[in-house]
């Protein structure tokens, strides 16, 4: 029960930051730079009420993805991000700003990677065209509660007539309390996204795997669980109409060679699987894949991942060089390989690991993480810098990095930096005091107009004003 009603105080405070945020007059039309901001104040919001899984392994895999899905789309009206949500329900959703956010259950669901990226192309698709934007326009003032009961039905796991309750009674006499993404938006977000995707290198045909496996789950789904399966409407028609698109990619005659369709979405999978269930439960089903040629590859890595988890180094290097030897063209395994020899100190053969890694996937946050690391542990200060810097451009907003980059930069004596970095460390961990400190010593070292320090100041600000008060502290005590 109390997790219920901290969630849902939760949906308040974002209604209260909505509120804060879109201007009440009648000329209702978000700029882009507000929109920037909305998604700055859920990804707060989120960060305040759910745990963002921030494995390096897992967030990094899937913000390459969707950086590579947005790479071909041209001129961006926003800097997209990609999340993952550490809840069971098999959701995605993406909001103005260019945030997108993907559950844990979705991702246990989907297939392949191609299907993961057939569900950010996707869902990019509605944050290029503007779809919410237009249907906030369209309802005005009204369409704030539409967000809420969207959000609360997300979050919260509730049946949407409960979301609206709560909708109604934060902005009485609101009349129109469903956002729902119309057909036509449908058609708009499949035609784009199919474009995004197979841009990005990827089959299409995995658009239309994922839309019949949504309709097949959509038999078996748990009523009370708002999914994403039930968010987007039409299923049926859609997979026809992604047929049809297949099939005329297919009459073109391009030639064109996809990417690996499942590519290292097997080792997410099991990294999933080892940090997300009972150790037992894990090693146990990891032990049962090995008997089957396709799944002994991410046995493997799972069972390296587990021993490196549990610090049994040895163990973990030996699985994860057989897991690399039956999949040699993997950055996330070479990856593991590399960690497991810098943690038994074999830091030369951990380099060898990790450059050939970069050789794969020069674009692999995780491997550009690592490596950064390997070389703090040398000393090699310059170098550990410019890796973790990459992994920051190619993965960015992930707490991780943001103290290890706070931690390296107080080793170079970069005190600036170095407290900025703790401090943003900090404030996605929601530590205002923390925030605070930082941002003091901070500003002894960074100059006034620094933006860094004007971050961590609207931070501030925006945690002062959020309203975790008695009423939360109320329904905590429920």
């Amino acid at each position: 029960m109390k997790r219920f009603w901290r969630k849902a105080a939760a949906v308040s405070l974002v209604l209260s930051l909505l509120v804060s945020t879109v201007p009440s007059s009648r000329a209702w039309a978000l700029g882009v730079e507000e929109e920037k901001e909305l998604g700055r104040k859920m990804l707060q919001t989120v960060r305040e009420h759910f745990r963002l899984i921030e494995d390096p392994e897992v967030a990094g895999y899937v913000q390459a993805i969707g950086k590579r899905v947005i790479k071909g789309l041209g001129p961006l009206h926003y800097d997209y991000a990609f999340f993952v949500i550490d809840e069971s329900t098999p959701n995605a959703f993406a909001i103005p700003g260019g945030y997108v956010f993907v559950f844990r259950g979705l991702l246990e669901l989907m297939g392949s990677e191609a299907e993961l990226a057939a569900i950010l192309s996707h869902e990019v698709a509605h944050v290029q065209a503007r779809h919410i934007h237009k249907q906030l326009e369209k309802g005005r003032l009204l369409s704030i509660a539409a967000i809420a009961g969207t959000l609360a039905g997300a979050f919260l796991g509730l049946k949407s007539d409960a979301a609206q309750a709560l909708a109604v009674g934060s902005m009485a006499g609101a009349q129109t309390l469903q956002l729902k993404y119309s057909r036509e938006n449908e058609e708009e977000a499949d035609r784009l996204g199919f474009q995004y995707l197979t841009s990005a290198g990827y089959d299409p045909h995995a658009m239309v795997t994922v839309m019949q496996k949504m309709r097949r789950m959509n038999w078996h789904s748990d009523s009370r669980v708002p999914s994403y399966l039930l968010t987007h409407p039409a299923l049926g028609e859609r997979v026809g109409y992604l047929e049809q698109l297949v099939e005329r990619e297919g009459r073109g005659g391009s030639g064109r060679v996809f990417r690996d369709t499942v590519g290292d979405y097997p080792f997410i999978q099991a990294i999933l699987m080892s940090r997300h269930t009972d150790f037992e439960v894990a090693r146990n089903r990891f032990t049962e894949w090995l008997e089957d040629p396709a799944r002994k590859a991410a046995a493997l890595y799972g069972l390296g991942r587990l021993g490196l988890d549990k610090g049994r180094f040895e163990d973990a290097s030996a699985n994860l060089r057989q897991a690399a030897l039956l999949k040699p063209s993997s950055p996330l395994v070479l990856n593991g390989v590399g960690e497991a020899y810098q943690r038994l100190g074999r830091l030369e053969d951990a380099e060898k690991a990790l450059r050939s890694a970069l050789i794969i996937d020069d674009e692999s946050p995780t491997v550009h993480l690592r490596l950064g690391l390997l070389y703090q542990d040398q000393g090699r200060w310059e170098d550990a810098l410019q890796h973790l810097k990459r992994a920051e451009g190619l993965a960015p907003l992930n707490a991780e990095l943001d103290y290890h980059l706070g931690v390296l930069y107080g080793r170079m004596q970069q005190l600036g930096p170095a407290h900025y970095h703790l401090g943003r460390y900090a404030m996605r961990r929601g530590d205002p005091q923390l925030v605070a400190f930082h941002l003091e010593k901070a500003k002894s070292f960074l100059p006034a107009s620094d933006d860094r320090l004007k971050e961590l100041e609207r931070w501030l600000k925006e945690a002062k004003k959020s309203p975790r008060d008695s009423r939360i502290q109320r329904l905590d005590g429920f």
